[in-house]
């Protein structure tokens, strides 16, 4: 079923000819939401309708959170306009905003477990794991029906935490389940000194929407852009031709990923695109 919004919506392009790819929490809204920060993000989106109108530019918020979390917090910070698609609980939901409503994309739902097998799954893989030593502490932050199952592992040493989140992810191959392993970002409201743990099909995840959302459009994803702050994001933007991560993201992220922008937040992804792309030349 469609959900409707009060927001409005970026202008869909008539051919789409790249697309750029954000993460929300931290890259697309900062936080803190100073005047700025809002000056900020309506400067980019100006910039995005009219990229989207003149040069086929496609853009999308693909998040960690869920579709209800991320409307209440656009709510909140006062959000004018959605993107044009939108891909909720790590890539397990996808949604194009089509006259001021979010309707699930079929193709992309086809042929995805159930919630109640994943669940079942996950309740496996922490069982096993408590077992070899490795305490998972389940996050009650999900909606019912939701097909990622969300725990923290609290780090210890940097050795015992390279061997346990090593063993997360053999147990969850065993048991033919996806997981994101990422540390925390107490910016966006996360506990400090710890990592995210969530489980998932295996189908799903922010590359494969990466890759889904190129095919269907026909673009190549060496020509497409991504933007994040974490390292659930990583994938991401290893998937893409020009993956970018914002000034202020996380440590873990800035050793793992060579590309850093100068700027954060929107700011990072209005630059990046101006200086790399010539998407739009007005501001």
């Amino acid at each position: 079923m469609p959900h409707s919004t009060d927001l409005g919506a970026l202008p869909v392009p008539r051919t789409v000819r790249t697309v750029v790819f954000s993460d929300f929490d931290e890259t697309y809204l900062a936080h803190a939401g100073t005047p700025g920060h809002v000056r900020s993000r309506r400067r980019l989106e100006s910039y995005l309708a009219e990229a989207g109108a003149r040069q086929g530019v496609l853009f999308g918020w693909v998040t960690g959170s869920s579709l209800d979390s991320v409307l209440r917090k656009a709510g909140t910070h006062g959000l004018r306009v959605l993107p044009h698609f939108l891909a909720c609980s790590l890539g397990t939901e996808l949604y194009t905003v089509r006259d001021g409503a979010l309707r699930p994309d079929p193709g992309w739902q086809r042929g995805l477990p159930d919630s109640a097998h994943i669940a079942a799954l996950a309740e496996q893989a922490v069982r096993e794991l408590r077992l070899r030593g490795v305490p998972l502490v389940p996050q009650h932050n999900r909606p019912p029906g939701t097909k990622v199952i969300s725990h923290y592992y609290y780090a210890q040493d940097a050795e015992r935490d390279a061997r346990h989140l090593a063993l997360v992810g053999q147990v969850a191959e065993s048991l033919s389940l996806g997981v994101s392993l990422s540390r925390c970002s107490p910016a966006a409201g996360d506990p400090e000194n710890c990592y995210d743990v969530d489980f998932l099909p295996p189908a799903c995840g922010k590359r494969r929407i990466v890759e889904y959302v190129c095919r269907a459009h026909g673009v190549d994803p060496a020509d497409a852009f991504a933007f994040g702050d974490s390292g659930n994001d990583l994938e991401m933007l290893a998937a893409v031709g020009r993956g970018v991560l914002v000034g202020n993201c996380t440590e873990e992220a800035r050793s793992r990923h060579p590309r850093v922008s100068a700027w954060s937040h929107t700011d990072a992804i209005f630059y990046e695109l101006r200086k790399e792309s010539g998407i739009c030349e007005s501001e």
